[in-house]
């Protein structure tokens, strides 16, 4: 087989604890579906496959499961962990894989390894920022969200959410749950999870999660002459504004916008994300996370849309409607 020349995408798979997440990646390494995934674990204890680990390592604790897929617990930095596996899978002293699926700490804010993702120019040599799947509870799920910051953060800056424990849950409570989690994230596609579809949740739970993580629908529309961002007031001062580019960005002007953003929204910028239209005709991914942005690189068109406007999603913490006006008016938005 091929190496594949491009690079590999790698995807932040987070949730609370309690949401699931453990459950779920456990079935999901056990499927031959996902045989061509690398899970990188970034904490023992939280995730239920220490016991795959201990007692087996290597250097870099690579583990080859019966399913064909690679689990490897990070003792070192995500840098030299991505690193290290790459580099085994070009010499064939690992067998190859397509993806790579970093679990983190039920307690973790996601945003740090984020920005390790999507800015990093190390990982950058082989890896792709592929996006983030979070966990959250069909049965526990709203109070869980209610309660603490970290389960609402990592809802609300997620590219998809996996909603689990489905099969235990009534019609009712599942509905209102999905309804609760567009509060918190109006953009992200909630996939229901279940033992039941773990072959189907393998890959595609990961899989098609586009460069830009914006509905499509968002690009086909013409932008109005009088646009107005749309808000999702989420809780603990989380808001969530939807942008679409009335005229095409020149360098300076994203240069400019994302000077603004570090010098004046800072750590309260939980994350952009969303494609602009260039002043030379392209269609460019832009991703930020609190001080950390990513080179916008080049995406394909959408398919089936005319001549796509841009768009942008931020979610900010704490921060008022004037002020995130004001941030994004050097992008024409």
């Amino acid at each position: 087989m091929a190496i594949n020349a491009g690079p590999l995408p790698v995807y932040l798979l987070t949730g609370f604890l309690g949401s699931g997440k453990t459950t779920l990646l456990s079935r999901l390494v056990r499927s031959p579906r996902f045989a061509d995934t690398a899970v990188v674990i970034n904490e023992f204890g939280e995730i239920g496959l220490d016991h795959m680990l201990v007692g087996k390592a290597d250097d870099t604790d690579v583990v080859l499961l019966d399913s064909g897929c690679l689990c490897c617990a990070a003792t070192s930095s995500l840098q030299d962990t991505l690193e290290s596996l790459y580099y085994r899978r070009q010499r064939g002293e690992i067998p190859q894989f397509e993806r790579v699926v970093v679990e983190t700490s039920g307690l973790a804010d996601p945003c740090p390894v984020i920005n390790t993702l999507s800015a990093d120019p190390l990982i950058a040599r082989h890896y792709r920022f592929g996006g983030v799947v979070a966990t959250a509870d069909a049965l526990h799920g709203m109070a869980t969200l209610d309660a603490y910051r970290e389960a609402s953060t990592q809802v609300a800056i997620a590219d998809r959410i996996a909603l689990t424990k489905v099969d235990l849950a009534g019609d009712g409570a599942i509905q209102g749950v999905k309804a609760a989690l567009r509060g918190y994230n109006a953009n992200a596609p909630i996939r229901a999870v279940s033992p039941g579809t773990v072959d189907e949740d393998a890959p595609a739970l990961f899989d098609g999660l586009r460069p830009e993580h914006l509905d499509v629908a968002v690009l086909k529309e013409a932008a109005p002459a009088a646009f107005k961002p749309v808000a999702h007031v989420l809780r603990y001062g989380i808001v969530s504004y939807a942008f679409r580019q009335h005229a095409p960005v020149t360098w300076e002007a994203y240069a400019n916008w994302t000077r603004y953003m570090q010098r004046h929204v800072g750590e309260r910028l939980l994350r952009a994300k969303g494609v602009l239209r260039w002043d030379d005709g392209s269609l460019r991914a832009a991703h930020g996370v609190r001080l950390v942005f990513a080179t916008p690189e080049p995406i394909a068109e959408p398919e089936g849309a005319a001549r796509a406007t841009g768009a942008m999603v931020v979610i900010v913490q704490d921060l008022s409607a004037d002020e995130v006006e004001q941030a994004m008016q050097p992008l024409g938005m």
